[in-house]
């Protein structure tokens, strides 16, 4: 396994408590699934690298009592590990919005 990580700060640590979950993933035209989510970061896996710092948007979908929603997101990968062809991304979020699954 080959992992490739930015160097953080303590502040840069984790400050949000991780949700473990397995939910939908879109980052361009590839679908993943998160391993966890928090309020400031997101682990998921996919088939297609990212380059380390890179800027990615995202999204996540969201099943709700009151419909589908989807999590779109802004964020920077702060971790990539490469296994047996499967690409697993850690990114700190910068911005985040909640919109109706049907609204792009």
């Amino acid at each position: 396994m080959k992992t490739t990580r930015q160097p953080a700060s303590d502040t840069q640590r984790r400050k949000a408590a991780r949700v473990r979950s397995q939910l939908p993933v879109v980052v361009g035209d590839k679908n993943g699934f998160t391993h966890d989510i928090s309020a400031t970061g997101v682990l998921f896996e996919l088939d297609q690298k990212h380059e380390l710092g890179s800027l990615i948007n995202f999204w996540v979908e969201l099943d709700t009592p009151g419909g589908k929603l989807k999590l779109v997101c802004e964020a920077t990968v702060a971790r990539v590990e490469e296994s047996d062809g499967k690409v697993k991304i850690a990114a700190h979020i910068l911005n985040q919005e909640i919109k109706p699954l049907n609204n792009n």
